[in-house]
Order: structure tokens, then C-alpha cells, then sequence
């Protein structure tokens, strides 16, 4: 099966499910509102970006609870879409996405547009 994530975002940002004809709502406990392009559901999580610049997690755990967990803060990553950052390590710019260590990212030749790897 899997989880279907309803998010609001900006000002008064919500997270919530739909459980058996029920709404569950998650206690909110992020720092920051959630943009309206920075969520993105990998496995049967949903990973947010809020505008404090903080990476969390959001999991569903039947039949009342949605779990947020903070995952880490942003440093000099930027945003690709879909979830997806980058950021220079080791004078390489590497991709990956924000539910990954920025360390196991994907090496980008960017001149040429290409993944390498």
C-alpha cells in the first residue's frame, strides 16, 4: 500500500492523512512554514524543507500518529527540484536527494550536463 501525505503549506503549514475515513493531523513541531515546491515523498515518508532551512521527516504510524522527525539542517546546499539537492564537496558538486547523506551524492560534470557514476 503506501501513505498519501497531504501537506499546507506557507503561513499555518499542516501535514495530515486520511486513515479509514478519519483525517489524522500531525502535532506541529518544525520550525518554519513549508514552501510549496520543497516536499517530497521517498519510500513512505514524506521529507520537507521548511524556510528556516531544516530537513524533516514526516511518518505515518497507524491509526492516529504522524511522526516528525528532524533530519538535519541545510549547509550551503541548494535546491534542484523535487527534493533534490547539491553542493560542493571536495571541489566536486554532488546531487542527492534530501532523504540521503549529502556524502553518498551522485558526482555532476557540470560543464558538460552529465552524471558521472
Amino acid at each position: 500500500a503506501g501513505t498519501i501525505f497531504y501537506v499546507k503549506v506557507y503561513n499555518n503549514s499542516s501535514i495530515y492523512v486520511l486513515h479509514n475515513g478519519q483525517k489524522v493531523t500531525a502535532i506541529k513541531s518544525w520550525d518554519g512554514p513549508i514552501g510549496w515546491d520543497r516536499h517530497e515523498c521517498f519510500g513512505d515518508a514524506l521529507y520537507f524543507w521548511t524556510h528556516s532551512n531544516k530537513i524533516y521527516k514526516a511518518t505515518f504510524h497507524p491509526p492516529n500518529e504522524i511522526r516528525i522527525t528532524f533530519i538535519r539542517e541545510l549547509q550551503g546546499e541548494s535546491y534542484n527540484y523535487n527534493m533534490l539537492l547539491s553542493r560542493e564537496i571536495n571541489g566536486r558538486k554532488v546531487i542527492y536527494r534530501a532523504c540521503d547523506d549529502p556524502k553518498n551524492g551522485i558526482i555532476v560534470d557540470v560543464g558538460k550536463g552529465m552524471l558521472i557514476g
